[in-house]
């Protein structure tokens, strides 16, 4: 006795047989027909297990940013303290920036002190 193979619709008209071309409409049919199929062979799950796992999921993403959070501020404090201690002296002996609001005169020299207050001439040459 001699075995018969079936061949499936898709092989027969498909991809896999170049002399017969499948229609592009006919392909998107048939390909939503499949996957329909496949969608009803799934088991899905129960109403309790979807809130079960969401609810693992929850409280894994909320311990993981605890932990990160944590584990950020640990470090930044950290590298903070080394900092600190690495340059006292230079981080206290900072004095801020404050500019002068004072409009330029408008010779084009600019009037600058040095360190200890002293009025010091200084000529700008503007670029051309």
């Amino acid at each position: 006795m001699q075995k018969t193979a079936i061949i499936p619709t898709l092989a027969r008209n498909g991809p896999f047989n170049k002399d017969y071309p499948m229609n592009p409409i006919a392909k998107t049919f048939d390909y939503f027909r499949s996957a329909r199929a496949e969608l009803e062979k799934v088991t899905w799950p129960s109403r309790q297990e979807i809130i079960r796992y969401t609810a693992l999921v929850i409280g894994a993403s909320a311990i993981l940013a605890g932990f990160f959070a944590a584990l950020d501020y640990g470090l930044s404090t950290g590298v903070n303290e080394l900092v600190k201690r690495r340059a006292p002296s230079a981080i206290q002996n900072t004095v801020p920036v404050v500019p002068d609001l004072q409009p330029t005169p408008a010779s084009g020299d600019i009037e600058a002190v040095d360190a200890s207050g002293n009025p010091v001439d200084v000529q700008v040459t503007p670029i051309q």
